[in-house]
């Protein structure tokens, strides 16, 4: 995925890059962008030495979507896989799949935003900034 944005602040080696919201995405539904917004913000390594107010082009890689998408359905699915098992031949107990189900979904998710501050700097996950665009 490549997109165009423009340099906000710099943090150590990275930049943020405020992205704005192009007009077919009105109609898609389904990127990051949240309700309302007009623009959103990636971290991306900044290898090339992008200022703040730059016109850059930032790429992320298609292995971050995969894995990004793995750590948000597939891993939850396992979960409820696990609490069927422990539920009805462990516990033996048709309700505790549902509790242990909903309980271990939650504490998913509590760690995915605990440890998603960490993943956007992993190679898989970063964006990175190719390339400056000159002022025209």
């Amino acid at each position: 995925m490549r997109e165009v944005g423009t340099v906000d602040r710099l943090e150590n080696n990275f930049a943020v890059v405020k992205v704005d919201k192009k007009d077919e995405c009105s109609k898609c539904g389904m990127c990051l962008f949240p309700q309302g917004a007009n623009s959103i913000e990636f971290v991306a390594e900044n290898k090339i030495g992008a200022d703040v107010g730059d016109r850059v082009i930032i790429e992320k890689g298609e292995n971050g979507k995969l894995q990004g998408a793995l750590l948000v359905f597939l891993v939850p699915l396992l979960l409820i896989g696990l609490s069927v098992i422990l539920g009805l031949y462990v516990i033996k107990w048709e309700l505790s799949v549902l509790i242990l189900s909903g309980s271990l979904i939650i504490l998913w998710y509590i760690i995915l935003s605990i440890i998603d501050k960490k993943l956007k700097y992993l190679n898989s996950f970063k964006s990175v900034i190719v390339e400056i665009l000159k002022e025209q």
